[in-house]
């Protein structure tokens, strides 16, 4: 039983390995995009999606990883079937991400549970070592973008992101409510504080208007992205109003730029693809 335990020479040689395997992943990609928040339920997963839908359809090579280990939702919102495995190369340890919607390609633990109710226990170093293969065990090729979801908060998953990929862009997302806004502001310092690029923060959920009277009501109040963008000396991106076809959307699994392109949000949204396109390609 003993032999079957690896050693700490073995274990840091795979450790070694692994970490060089992020490096030649990272560098046949492009441009790498981590969508953060400091709390849950802001739409950090639809913001994630459907830029990486955006990107697709202009013809990019987008991949996109679930770092949600505990609680993946990219696949659901995709409309990418978690029961497509993926496929792995034979004698290497390696595995290819799953094709989705416009060839993107498409990595997450849903793919790796037996069913969408079975839930991921797991402490931080497992976590962390899941968040290692999806980077470099899976076979991603060339790509223009990796957009990488990743879970609320400031620990565990974000700062090994963080720290595995120093190049990439970090974008925020929050809604105006004060409560999301002090979180968000929390992320974006701890950001700053590891020198990473931060390039915005979106404000979603920003305001709703009245199919019936078209009136404009600013549910969640108004100002405060303003407010922690120039306090943080960072751009905003962009407002995305609330429609009720956002949750359907991506409840089927059909992301609302694909089938609502000249919604107000679908029009906001291309707003800020092409501010986010424009900040990072300049």
């Amino acid at each position: 039983m003993q032999e079957d335990i690896p050693s700490i020479d073995k274990k840091k040689s795979m450790m070694d390995e692994r970490m060089k395997n992020i490096e030649k992943n990272m560098e046949k990609i492009k441009h790498k995009i981590v969508i953060i928040s400091g709390k849950g339920g802001v739409g950090k997963t639809t913001v994630a999606v459907n830029l990486a839908i955006s990107l697709a359809s202009v013809g990019l090579r987008i991949g996109i990883l679930d770092v949600d280990i505990t609680g993946p939702n990219v696949l659901k919102m995709l409309g990418v079937n978690p029961e497509i495995k993926p496929r792995v190369e034979p004698g290497a340890n390696k595995f290819y991400p799953v094709n989705g919607p416009l060839n993107i390609k498409v990595m997450s633990m849903a793919f790796l549970t037996q069913s969408s109710d079975e839930p991921v226990i797991w402490r931080g170093p497992m976590k962390m070592g899941a968040v290692r293969q999806f980077l470099g065990d899976a076979i991603w090729g060339e790509l223009d973008y990796l957009v990488c979801d990743l879970p609320p908060g400031t620990s565990d998953e974000i700062l090994d992101i963080l720290q595995l990929i120093p190049d990439e862009n970090v974008i925020i997302v929050s809604t105006p409510q004060e409560v999301a806004l002090m979180d968000a502001r929390k992320t974006i310092k701890m950001a700053q504080i590891m020198k990473r690029n931060v390039l915005g923060i979106i404000e979603n959920m920003s305001g709703f208007k009245c199919p019936k009277c078209g009136e404009f009501i600013e549910i969640f109040g108004s100002g405060g992205a303003e407010k922690a963008a120039k306090d943080f000396k960072i751009q905003l991106l962009g407002k995305i109003p609330f429609e009720t076809e956002i949750g359907q959307q991506g409840d089927q699994g059909l992301p609302f730029t694909l089938k609502y392109p000249d919604s107000e949000s679908g029009k906001a949204f291309k707003m800020v693809v092409n501010r986010t396109r424009e900040i990072i390609e300049k």
